[in-house]
């Protein structure tokens, strides 16, 4: 089993089983229950293009005193494959390994997650569809992450805002 942070549209089972299934994907079966964890050093960032939705796609980057708040999972290597593809790695996203912590105060070590390769990172925001801004916020209420930080997702500028 690999642990897998998710901090974009991949928090939504719902939204990640349609991309499966639309694109002949098994769907992805957590071996673990999802559970929220923050990434501490990290912010959250769309300074991603994605040219599969025509916008802004989430992205983290290193900020000392910033932490981005997502999903924790465990995977089995078949549906990191498909987390691979859905992510472009290598190409539009990187693998990288990180530490975060579970909301019990848990530190779980090497972490896989996604970050994008800095040739496809833009200077400035690129906003995402106001649907995948949605799901970001829809997940955060439902796994409870911090009032400070769904009003600042609530906050980021949607595509033809």
């Amino acid at each position: 089993m690999i642990y897998y942070f998710a901090y974009g549209s991949n928090m939504d089972k719902e939204d990640l089983d349609k991309w499966c299934k639309k694109k002949g994907h098994p769907v992805v079966e957590p071996l673990s229950t999802p559970s929220p964890a923050k990434l501490n050093g990290y912010k959250l960032s769309f300074n991603y293009l994605s040219p599969s939705r025509n916008a802004g796609a989430a992205n983290i980057i290193e900020s000392e005193n910033d932490c981005v708040y997502g999903l924790l999972s465990g995977l089995g290597d078949s549906d990191l494959d498909t987390i691979r593809v859905k992510e472009g790695c290598p190409t539009f996203y990187n693998e990288i390994y990180v530490d975060v912590e579970k909301f019990d105060g848990t530190l779980v070590q090497n972490v896989k997650t996604y970050k994008v390769v800095k040739d496809q990172e833009k200077p400035g925001h690129q906003p995402p569809t106001k649907y995948y801004l949605q799901l970001l916020i829809k997940n955060a209420k439902r796994y409870n992450f911090p009032d400070d930080y769904i009003r600042y997702l609530e906050t980021i500028k949607a595509k033809g805002e």
